[in-house]
């Protein structure tokens, strides 16, 4: 006897609902690149901070790229944006929003 499935990649109301709700408490974490003139916008969204950290460690070290910060969200709520760690030439800085050899500072500009 052979055995029924549901269809593969269809949504049903409910699964769409629940989509929803296990999204709108999740924290993501996102990665963005500071450049001599600009600061990118988010690069990547992760769902892991270990991810991230390691995407924005090898940003960091990207021709032109000064520096690579890692931000904590939680989706839907507003007042959640956290630094989590910011990488220079593939170090992790001590502070995580603040280059250790303030070689950046306000504004994306090379002392």
């Amino acid at each position: 006897m052979a055995e029924e499935h549901e269809p593969v990649g269809e949504d049903t109301d409910t699964d769409a609902a629940a989509v929803t709700v296990r999204a709108a408490h999740q924290t993501v974490f996102t990665v963005h690149a500071t450049l001599a003139n600009e600061v990118r916008p988010t690069e990547a969204v992760f769902s892991g901070s270990q991810a991230a950290c390691e995407h924005a460690t090898a940003s960091s070290t990207d021709p032109g790229v000064l520096a690579a910060s890692v931000v904590r969200f939680t989706v839907d709520e507003l007042g959640t944006r956290r630094g989590v760690a910011m990488f220079v030439h593939g170090r992790r800085q001590q502070v995580p929003y603040v280059s250790d050899c303030r070689s950046i500072y306000a504004g994306s500009r090379k002392q």
